[in-house]
């Protein structure tokens, strides 16, 4: 028979109360696993400690009076914790008989996704290569087959076209036209036989080609004057001051120069503030 909690509650101190108390119905029905194992373990060193001093008091009063001394606070406890542990390991054999099932964790780690993520892919990229290699392979022995298997398309014949010949003239019309072009023939042999003498006419003796000096030949174009040394010298100075000109507009020399007068009236507007 267990001992009351009024009894308990006035031998133990608060801790050691709330210990018992859990042991009790229905405190014990709402304990988990770890809290009854945690209980369990303060239930046995006060129950032995209790139990040691208790047996200890129980030695000397019966050396004293004859009979041991079971109504002290110490045997009390040692009661109290002997029923509390008790009671915690009947719990706690009672949930260890009945199967626990853990719930399945939905959610999956990093590298088990990381893991499957890849057989995916391989598993993809090798089906992948194998349709490309059957699609490649059809190709090719398209390619292979003979060239009479294709149907012939036989080359049509080539169509010449002919121009329309031009009417025929009237007899007339060619008549006039076949003296005009002899007229026209004679005159152009006259033309070129005066040409041919005057040409004749013109051309030296070798009496007066050998007599005739030699003259030098120039290289100056004609209508160019070459200019003198003082000129030259001018026309290169000229071109030089062009060229430092030029130069100067994209260097830094032409930007500071530029900027001068700002800089000159920056100075005179500091000075009249």
């Amino acid at each position: 028979m267990s001992l009351p909690l009024d009894e308990v509650r006035s031998a133990c101190t608060a801790a050691e109360y709330a210990i018992v108390l859990a042991s009790r119905s229905p405190s014990i029905e709402k304990l988990s696993l770890a809290e009854l194992k945690k209980h369990s373990a303060n239930a046995r060193k006060l129950s032995d400690k209790w139990q040691k001093l208790s047996r200890g008091q129980s030695r000397t009063q019966s050396k004293a009076t004859g009979s041991p001394n079971l109504d002290s606070r110490s045997y009390t406890k040692q009661q109290a914790f002997h029923e509390a542990l008790g009671a915690f390991e009947a719990q706690l054999a009672k949930m260890s008989s009945v199967a626990t099932v853990q719930p399945a964790s939905t959610k999956v780690s990093a590298a088990k996704r990381t893991a499957g993520a890849r057989v995916a892919r391989q598993t993809t990229r090798k089906d992948l290569h194998l349709e490309k290699k059957a699609i490649n392979k059809k190709a090719s022995t398209k390619a292979a087959a003979p060239a009479a298997a294709k149907p012939t398309v036989a080359a049509a014949p080539a169509i010449k076209r002919t121009k329309a010949k031009p009417a025929a003239k009237k007899a007339a019309t060619k008549g006039t036209a076949t003296k005009g072009t002899v007229t026209k023939s004679v005159a152009a042999k006259d033309k070129l036989v005066k040409a041919a003498a005057k040409r004749a006419a013109k051309r030296p003796t070798a009496a007066s080609t050998a007599a005739a000096p030699k003259t030098a030949k120039t290289t100056a174009k004609k209508g160019v004057v070459r200019p003198t040394a003082s000129a030259a010298a001018t026309l290169a100075g000229k071109a030089k001051a062009n060229r430092v000109s030029l130069s100067n507009k994209t260097s830094n020399i032409a930007g500071h120069v530029s900027g001068q007068g700002k800089r000159v009236q920056a100075k005179r507007d500091s000075k009249g503030r």
